[in-house]
């Protein structure tokens, strides 16, 4: 049986109470700062990606006919959102420059894959060299119909 005499070491008892009690509050503030510098870096990383949706136009249906082998194709033109009433007010413009284009294209190009990915990107560059914009994102080929009408 272990008897402890009162008074004797009630100084080191005390200072070393003081010292745990000590350790776990700088532990539980430190903890809580970091877990409030998380909460802030993660709300603040969520608000600042805001989500933009994308507004589409399909410009007007064109027909061309190259050598006999005709095409009827479409395409959607893609901006920003807040770039809407932009996009409308110049969509006469891009379809007028979408006809004029496809008039210089050889129809051929438009059977693969590559073809249709460079007109696209051909379209792209230069709707916003002729708007001197970067606001037109994307150009898509919605639809395109090809029929060969040689007698071959």
């Amino acid at each position: 049986m272990i008897v402890k005499k009162s008074g004797t070491n009630t100084k080191a008892e005390k200072k070393n109470a003081t010292q745990d009690k000590f350790t776990i509050y700088a532990t539980v503030l430190v903890l809580f700062v970091f877990g409030a510098m998380a909460f802030f870096i993660y709300q603040a990383r969520r608000s600042s990606t805001v989500e933009v949706s994308p507004t589409y136009v399909e410009l007007k249906q064109t027909i061309v006919n190259d050598s006999g082998v005709v095409a009827r194709l479409s395409v959607t033109v893609q901006v920003t959102a807040g770039d809407e009433d932009w996009l409308k007010e110049n969509q006469a413009l891009l379809n007028a420059h979408f006809h004029k284009e496809l008039s210089t294209t050889e129809v051929a190009t438009l059977r693969t894959t590559e073809g249709k990915l460079e007109l696209q990107e051909e379209l792209k560059r230069k709707f916003n060299l002729l708007l001197k914009t970067d606001k037109v994102q994307a150009v898509m080929v919605t639809e395109l119909l090809m029929q060969d009408q040689r007698n071959d």
